[in-house]
């Protein structure tokens, strides 16, 4: 599938999802419709902030002579603070609305794709994806608070599947896209331009964006005191069964994106000798990939009348392909590619594993609870990104070769995605909650 079949695509499930909304008045269906846009343009901004590093990261590495170690924390800051705001950031939706909360973020990821840009040392340019991070923190998780006060829950789903497929454009947008414009303008520019962009996004977000479809006076959305709320998020962790599932929630995503967002540039060129557009252009596919297997999981779910088979099938096979990957290292490129697509398409079942958690949270912590998942992936991403960039270069470092560093790299990623397969086997599988 190319690059505009899959937008394409994208916008044709936004389309049908918008018919579907057949409960609603035809004002109404206008009013979600644009608001549904307006979060995917979020969403796809701050899918491509996440992926961004992969592409320039050989670039950067080379410019400002850094190691493995230190991209993979640069790239981690912005999943670290991510992650450690998403429980804050839920008692801050309930008190002052997403609406308020998401845009006035977004000042800080104006700041921070800056100094990105204008970064000339290592302090500088972790601080700068930090605060893209902590900017970007309440959008995702925003936009489904928002999307759950709009909507039924199958409505809910079905809008939440659309937001996070069509957010995977970001991560296109982040390969040969990112590439191009890397070396039209430079790595610099693009993260300038990026700023300004950013800036347009939150006025636009707040200008269109509603939190609920009638207003809700402030005595009503403060009467739960902010002890109570903390506590709340304490329930969560006590949800039967989840505990199993969040192992997985860690891992799940954040294997593809820090495949597809961070050490696929770097492999391609230090391993295969790619330089940066065609890198960016083999990215592009395994983005594809992933776009398009975030799309078909929904689906397949639905058909499969639950989660678990689903998620069992798909980490299996996906911490499987990892072992080859590490295995055979040394495969031609046509080899490597092959296995990095299925990674990225069988490995896009994150969406199903986050709509079995949420399934499995009572209605009165569905707030709170999405918010603690997120807080979760983000937070594995950042440990993963981090913790990866320390594997790469120790093994490295003690084989002599670049080779064996990615080796071990997925080699790592491929045993903990079938340990934690073997946890989540324990978890439930939740009964239906009707509309």
């Amino acid at each position: 599938m190319s690059q505009q079949e899959s937008v394409e695509r994208t916008v044709g499930s936004v389309l049908s999802w918008a018919r579907h909304s057949a409960g609603m008045s035809g004002l109404r269906v206008k009013r979600v419709t644009v608001m549904l846009w307006t979060m995917i343009v979020l969403a796809v901004l701050s899918q491509f902030y996440r992926s961004s590093n992969g592409v320039i990261a050989p670039q950067i590495m080379a410019e400002m002579h850094l190691d493995a170690a230190v991209i993979g924390l640069s790239s981690g800051a912005f999943f670290l603070i991510f992650a450690a705001l998403q429980i804050p950031i839920g008692v801050l939706f309930d008190k002052y609305g997403a609406r308020l909360v998401v845009s006035s973020m977004l000042v800080f990821s104006i700041i921070g794709s800056a100094l990105f840009a204008m970064a000339h040392s290592v302090e500088a340019l972790v601080a700068g994806r930090f605060l893209i991070g902590l900017g970007l923190a309440g959008g995702m998780v925003g936009s489904l608070v928002i999307l759950a006060r709009w909507h039924s829950p199958s409505d809910f789903t079905r809008a939440m599947t659309i937001l996070f497929a069509t957010a995977n454009l970001g991560s296109l947008l982040a390969t040969s896209p990112l590439a191009a414009s890397a070396d039209w303008i430079g790595w610099r520019s693009t993260f300038l331009v990026l700023a300004a962009l950013t800036a347009v996004i939150g006025i636009v977000f707040y200008a269109v964006v509603r939190d609920t479809p009638a207003p809700v006076h402030a005595a009503d959305s403060n009467r739960e005191s902010l002890g109570a709320k903390f506590r709340g998020v304490a329930q969560v962790f006590r949800v039967p069964g989840l505990l199993y599932v969040l192992p997985m929630v860690a891992l799940g995503y954040s294997s593809v994106i820090t495949i597809l967002g961070l050490w696929g540039a770097p492999y391609l060129h230090e391993v295969h000798g790619l330089d940066n557009l065609d890198s960016g252009k083999l990215l592009s596919v395994l983005a594809v990939a992933f776009v398009v297997g975030t799309l078909a999981f929904g689906p397949i779910q639905r058909r499969a009348g639950g989660f678990r088979r689903v998620v069992v099938a798909s980490a299996s096979l996906t911490g499987l392909i990892l072992l080859a990957l590490a295995a055979f290292i040394d495969s031609p490129l046509v080899v490597t590619v092959s296995m990095l697509i299925l990674v990225c398409l069988v490995g896009a079942f994150s969406v199903v594993l986050m709509g079995h958690g949420v399934a499995l949270i009572p209605k009165e912590l569905v707030g709170r609870g999405t918010t603690t998942l997120n807080c979760v992936l983000m937070g594995g991403t950042a440990i993963l990104q981090i913790g990866s960039g320390a594997i790469v270069e120790v093994a490295h470092a003690w084989f002599g070769t670049a080779t064996a560093g990615y080796a071990a790299f997925f080699g790592v990623l491929g045993a903990l995605m079938l340990g934690a397969t073997l946890l989540y086997l324990r978890a439930p599988e939740p009964k239906p909650k009707s509309d």
